[in-house]
């Protein structure tokens, strides 16, 4: 054979070993699975996930995809922002289905960021903010402000969602450990400052709204068992009025099209670094992830 032709049939041999050898890997990967609204799908943070659902404005940076990086993770990303429990149970949300459709029996990993949009809590946020310094173009829907009466409605039943998320996670993944990632603290722990527009006695309410929120989280977790990286305590010295912000405030700011009060660029790195360093602290065997 002249040599020519030999190191021609050689070369084809390692191209197609090296193919075979990744498309292994690859499907060899720990399967993962996000669920979550905005706070979880990273909108505003380019490149956007190529072929998601446009509006779900889903980013090939947010937290699971830096986690997936880290851990060499097969991600499979669900996360749409204004999610509801609704939507990750049974769909619906612009005609997809449900998040938890994409948990399988491989499935060993499963992240939630999910309740705020059931109990309006950035609905009300920015409409707050709105209605304190109405920024340009700002639709009058948009400063609506949801009464407590409807917000107490939809705490009441936010615990039982939660729940819900977490036994049919299980039952589709029976090896998945499901973690819950609550929301990023906004707002300090006193005061209120110009960069997200509100009142001390608006910021004082949403204080409120988000430490039911982080409780009831924290309740579910207890309870079903599930694993909790506790976002609202990790970024409390990261809120929107900090000298290191990992939200933006309330109206536009340079760079990317984030929109008012959502996690950053660099908060989305430190949340997936942070669940590494969770899951690599708490190492419990997959079988002993959840109770029998």
């Amino acid at each position: 054979m002249p040599a020519t032709r030999a190191l021609f049939v050689l070369g084809t041999v390692l191209a197609t070993a090296a193919v075979g050898w990744t498309q292994t890997s690859a499907a060899d990967l720990p399967q993962y699975v996000a669920l979550g609204s905005s706070y979880a799908a990273g909108p505003g943070i380019a490149p956007v996930v190529p072929d998601s659902p446009p509006r779900c404005a889903r980013s090939a940076s947010n937290y699971a995809h830096v986690l997936a990086g880290l851990r060499k993770l097969s991600l499979v990303d669900m996360t749409c922002s204004s999610a509801t429990t609704v939507d990750v149970l049974h769909g619906g949300q612009f005609d997809l289905p449900a998040q938890l459709d994409a948990v399988t029996p491989q499935t060993q990993l499963v992240t939630v960021t999910i309740g705020g949009n059931d109990v309006f809590f950035m609905a009300n946020l920015i409409a707050m903010s709105c209605k304190s310094e109405p920024p340009p173009q700002e639709s009058p829907r948009g400063c609506t402000i949801r009464p407590d009466t409807v917000v107490d409605a939809r705490f009441a039943t936010l615990a039982e969602s939660l729940r819900q998320i977490v036994a049919a996670a299980r039952q589709r993944g029976p090896k998945a450990r499901v973690v819950f990632v609550n929301y990023f603290t906004v707002l300090p722990d006193q005061g209120t400052c110009a960069r997200v527009s509100l009142t001390a006695a608006q910021a004082d309410h949403v204080r409120g709204v988000a430490a039911r929120l982080a409780d009831v989280t924290r309740k579910v977790a207890r309870e079903t068992s599930a694993d909790l990286l506790d976002l609202a305590s990790l970024s409390r010295a990261h809120n929107a009025c900090s000298s290191d912000p990992w939200l933006v405030g309330a109206h536009p700011e340079s760079g990317e099209s984030i929109p008012p009060f959502h996690p950053n660029r660099e908060a989305m790195r430190a949340v997936g670094e942070a669940l590494d360093g969770y899951l690599t602290q708490h190492p419990k065997a997959i079988s002993d992830s959840h109770p029998e």
